[in-house]
């Protein structure tokens, strides 16, 4: 594998719908909206995207993460955003660590990046690239259950 591929992968090219995208013209308060039998809002999904992106992102530049439950903290406390700038300022953070991401494709895939371990710079591309497929499909599946998928082209809402 190569830089190139991790850049495609983080996007779901040639697989799904780009990852960066499947926010796109989401309502602040219909992303709180948990109504139905989806276990999850689509704002708690972003959370808990944006959390463990920063996690193994923390790893790839030598942090250590501090978390204590990483599994209780990755979801938020409420199932939605209090307002559009928190909404805004969360996907804005999401699209930040994929750039993080996609320059971190572009350094040696074989160097080993976490401390005591055998991670390498791949592994921890690759947890992104597989943790974010798997929850962008849930968060177009919640958007097509809820009647807010596709999102609208160019994004224009």
């Amino acid at each position: 594998m190569n830089g190139q591929f991790f850049k495609n992968s983080l996007h779901g090219e040639g697989a799904n719908f780009d990852t960066a995208k499947v926010f796109d013209g989401m309502d602040w308060e219909l992303a709180g909206d948990k109504s139905g039998d989806f276990p999850h809002s689509v704002w708690e999904l972003l959370f808990h995207m944006n959390y463990w992106q920063d996690f193994m992102l923390d790893l790839l530049n030598g942090l250590t993460p501090k978390s204590q439950n990483p599994d209780e903290e990755s979801w938020p406390h409420t199932p939605s955003p209090e307002s559009e700038d928190e909404w805004d300022s969360a996907i804005a953070y999401f699209l930040k660590g994929l750039e993080e991401a996609e320059q971190e494709s572009t350094k040696d895939l074989l160097e080993k990046v976490v401390a005591g371990r055998d991670d390498t710079r791949g592994d921890c591309l690759q947890t992104i690239v597989l943790h974010n497929t798997y929850h962008a499909g849930q968060v177009v599946f919640a958007r097509k259950i809820k009647g807010h998928w596709p999102p609208p082209a160019n994004g224009e809402s």
